[in-house]
């Protein structure tokens, strides 16, 4: 078997996918957050275009 470090730790398969999943949970979390942030800030713009189409 190949030298390891004690400080680097095998993670399986599993664990990485978990690792992978929360980090994009939480990216995603915060993508739409902000979303809302700029839409909230835009909102009369957006409310006038939705006026233009719909009234």
């Amino acid at each position: 078997m190949g030298y390891q470090s004690r400080k680097t730790k095998y993670r399986t398969p599993r664990e990485k996918n978990a690792i992978t999943w929360r980090n994009t949970k939480l990216i995603s979390l915060f993508l739409f957050l902000g979303a809302l942030v700029w839409i909230f800030k835009n909102r009369y713009e957006y409310w006038a275009w939705i006026k233009t189409y719909f009234y």
